[in-house]
């Protein structure tokens, strides 16, 4: 199974590595913004897309903070690739619980209504916190259902 990770925190992006490569079969492709993240899905074919809900527009590096932050990049990769017709299974993965936008705030569960109506490539939303493992047992269970 190859996977794509879109997600720009290091931290957080190394233990969801960490994570998925005690199954053998997996093959971890990892993007750090909402450009790489859609440049490596029109370059590759991936079974599964694990995608943080804010981030940068462009990769941060020395030189630059990454470019006007996106705090609901996730979902426009999501609806963006489903209007290309290129939407494979995703699954959110996020740490926070309520999202700003302008002067509009939106709480997890209003994004995770937004995302199911996107149809069955929508696997949930997970929130994930350094402090328990609760991530990984629904991270887990995404990776099951799709026969992993």
């Amino acid at each position: 199974m190859n996977i794509l990770i879109i997600e720009d925190n290091p931290l957080k992006r190394d233990k969801v590595v960490e994570f998925l490569s005690s199954r053998a079969s997996l093959r971890i492709t990892e993007a750090a913004s909402y450009n790489s993240g859609l440049l490596a899905v029109y370059e590759q074919s991936f079974d599964l897309l694990i995608v943080d809900m804010s981030m940068p527009t462009f990769d941060r590096n020395e030189n630059t903070q990454g470019g006007r932050f996106r705090a609901l990049a996730g979902k426009e990769i999501v609806t963006k690739l489903s209007k290309a017709n290129k939407l494979v299974p995703f699954v959110v993965i996020t740490g926070y619980k309520d999202f700003s936008v302008d002067s509009q705030s939106l709480s997890i569960d209003q994004i995770h209504d937004l995302l199911k109506t996107l149809g069955e490539s929508y696997l949930g939303c997970i929130v994930f916190e350094t402090t328990d493992d609760v991530w990984q047992e629904k991270l887990n269970s995404v990776l099951e259902k799709l026969g992993c």
